[in-house]
């Protein structure tokens, strides 16, 4: 009885590192940015990649977060569609931002004010949970 025990208990072990061991694997990159609607409602269509680069199968449930241009907060982000992860793969998370009036303003008079036309670099920072497991992203695209 004792060695079901001992059996039952490894077989947990392996499952709980497999988890922690994907979810320190896990990368999250910025796939594109594109824009919609109009200038009464803008809303920003953000593509992520999430990578799974193990052996097992992994549910993202959510990505949370705030999208910055050059530095001032224009949209905060949320999706809780649950999607599939298969192992030694890549899925593409689309995820709908509709940003603040002022974040937008502040952003387009900055732009306008500089003497230098720069990329504008958009930055997104949150989290996302994958298997029960919540960790940061921090990505940055310049555009």
């Amino acid at each position: 009885m004792r060695n079901f025990i001992y059996i039952g208990g490894a077989i947990v072990a392996l499952y709980l590192l497999g988890r922690a061991r994907l979810a320190k694997n896990v990368k999250v990159v910025f796939r594109g940015l594109s824009f919609a609607g109009g200038l009464v409602r803008p809303s920003l269509n953000l593509r992520f990649g999430i990578q799974n680069p193990t052996d097992q199968t992994a549910e993202i449930r959510s990505i949370v977060g705030t999208v910055q241009a050059n530095g001032k907060t224009v949209a905060d982000v949320n999706t809780f569609i649950a999607v599939k992860l298969a192992p030694n793969s890549e899925a593409i998370i689309p995820v709908k931002a509709e940003p603040s009036a002022l974040g937008i303003a502040s952003t387009v008079w900055q732009y306008l004010q500089s003497t230098q036309r720069e990329k504008l670099s958009i930055k997104f920072s949150g989290t996302a949970n994958v298997d029960g497991v919540n960790f940061p992203i921090e990505t940055t695209a310049a555009i």
